[in-house]
């Protein structure tokens, strides 16, 4: 899953998000854009709706920011 951030600033911050998980891959592939993939048995389904609830969450703490979810 790629996610792309509205403001390349938060980057530090959204790496920062995942880095405390040892069942997460994050790629930074561009200043505003990362690729998230989940160790484990997870289908393509429920890596989305995981990375859904997390970015859900971590807006809730940057409401300025502006995410896009995309495979």
């Amino acid at each position: 899953m790629r996610v792309k951030l509205s403001n390349p600033a938060l980057m530090r911050v959204l790496l920062a998000e995942f880095a405390f998980d040892a069942n997460v891959v994050v790629s930074q592939i561009a200043d505003d854009e990362v690729e998230v993939s989940f160790l484990g048995s997870l289908n393509a389904s429920a890596q989305q709706m995981e990375i859904e609830l997390r970015m859900l969450a971590w807006l809730s703490a940057h409401p300025d920011a502006v995410v896009v979810v995309r495979e």
